[in-house]
């Protein structure tokens, strides 16, 4: 994560100084009246003691209303969500997009306080940063994540369970029949990718069974995501690795791992068989129809969306940490080994 060069004091510092939560300094920055007069005072006073610099958007705020949230994607291009976030109904509220990556967000970030916005979706699939330190970037707005990550307890975030759905894809394969399980999968700078690779390993190895051949691709656009998926199977192929089943980061990777099993000669399901991720549109009309872990990505906006709105009625609501659990479609690229 990029450092400013000049190091500003930040709502967690007022906080600590003043004993009160980052939320309560939040609400004094806004001239939010539920704050004790007390409170404020030493809230106040701390910001003077530390020369805190307000910024423009917590200033404004006082007196009027964006009525403007700001979505932030980070290191990723929304290639299959944003056709979602253009269904989302934003009641009084209108939205900005900022695409930027990990370096640039601190810059992202103040810009959204410039411009006043009310609220902060923030979809950042590869970051990997400490909550004190997105918060203390985050100049006392609410945020919520739409990302899963365990290790964060002071943001809200919706995210779809990556264990659970790896373990029901493998055990899946590993009901069948299957022994020799290989993997193509996203690249392991990506949270969930990392996950599914870590999760189909110890699956395997919990059961008894060596781990097999694997391959890393780039799911983040689909053009990316079908020609590494198709690379990464032939990889695999041309090792000469034995497998009866192969595990895909998602449906458009799998789009490739199909052509690739086809151009080696070898049928889906009677030689290999194959599950996804996803459950997108077109993974019922591929031949065969994918098996797939189902994910409701319109769920998964809808139900951040929500936390955010609240979070804007209500700060005083605590971080909340919402994990979804998927659903494994089984369709005809799979079966089991005789």
């Amino acid at each position: 994560m990029a450092k400013l060069k000049n190091k500003r004091h930040t709502i967690i510092d007022v906080a600590r100084e003043a004993g009160v939560s980052y939320q309560t300094v939040s609400r004094v920055l806004n001239g939010q009246p539920r704050v004790a007069p007390e409170t404020r005072e030493r809230v106040l006073e701390a910001m003077k003691k530390l020369d805190y610099k307000r910024n423009m958007g917590a200033q404004m705020l006082k007196t009027q209303r964006s009525g403007t949230i700001q979505l932030i994607s980070v290191d990723a291009e929304f290639p299959f969500e944003m056709p979602l976030l253009k269904t989302m109904q934003w009641g009084d509220y209108s939205a900005m997009y900022t695409d930027c990556t990990e370096r640039d967000l601190p810059r992202a970030l103040d810009k959204a306080a410039l411009h006043m916005v009310e609220g902060i979706f923030l979809y950042a699939p590869r970051l990997r940063i400490n909550d004190n330190e997105l918060l203390s970037m985050s100049h006392g707005i609410p945020i919520v994540r739409r990302d899963f990550v365990l290790d964060s307890n002071l943001i809200t975030w919706v995210g779809y369970d990556q264990i659970r759905a790896t373990q029901l894809a493998v055990q899946h394969l590993i009901d069948l029949g299957h022994r020799e399980i290989a993997v193509v999968t996203g690249t392991l700078q990506a949270i969930n990718a990392s996950w599914r690779y870590e999760i189909w390993k110890k699956t395997l190895i919990d059961n008894g069974i060596p781990p097999g051949p694997s391959a890393h691709g780039d799911y983040t656009t689909t053009q990316n995501a079908i020609e590494t998926g198709y690379e990464g199977m032939c990889k695999i192929l041309e090792s000469g690795a034995n497998f009866t089943a192969v595990l895909v980061a998602n449906d458009h990777m799998a789009i490739g791992v199909l052509h690739a099993l086809r151009k080696f000669g070898l049928r889906i399901p009677d030689d290999v068989s194959v599950v996804s991720y996803d459950n997108s549109p077109h993974a019922a009309f591929l031949y065969p129809p994918l098996t797939t872990v189902e994910f409701n990505f319109g769920l998964q906006n809808r139900l951040a969306f929500q936390f955010l709105f609240e979070l804007i009625s209500n700060p005083d609501i605590p971080p909340h940490q919402h994990i979804l659990l998927p659903n494994l479609i089984v369709r005809d690229s799979t079966r089991a080994l005789k």
